[in-house]
């Protein structure tokens, strides 16, 4: 069997030597990877923090008030104030209506709820 049967019949082989990567791409794929590195993470809530938090999305659910929700989003926490719609225990997230667009929250990246 010829070499060049060989890189037919192997499909993607024939290509395989032309896949290059630019300077400026790998450069900036590296600058990504680094910067990804160096975003801290969002610390686990402890029990009583849990109980709190429950108690204030039930609470603001069951009245309809409006509430300051603290989440972690893309390596910082970030602040809004909106109203609880939902609670889906099933997946673990709250649907929170905010004056522009409403939006589902994991409970894992909630930091604090509090009152308006």
């Amino acid at each position: 069997m010829a070499k060049e049967e060989l890189y037919i019949h192997r499909g993607n082989l024939l290509w395989e030597g032309s896949r290059m990567m630019l300077p400026e791409h790998k450069q900036a794929w590296l600058e990504l990877q680094r910067r990804e590195e160096d975003v801290p993470l969002h610390g686990e809530l402890d029990d009583d923090e849990w109980r709190e938090l429950g108690a204030t999305i039930m609470d603001a659910l069951n009245h309809t008030y409006e509430v300051t929700v603290t989440y972690w989003d893309h390596g910082r926490y970030r602040q809004r104030i909106g109203t609880i719609d939902k609670l889906d225990e099933w997946n673990k997230q709250i649907k929170i209506a905010f004056p522009d667009r409403c939006e589902w929250l994991p409970l894992r990246i909630i930091k604090h709820v509090s009152p308006v």
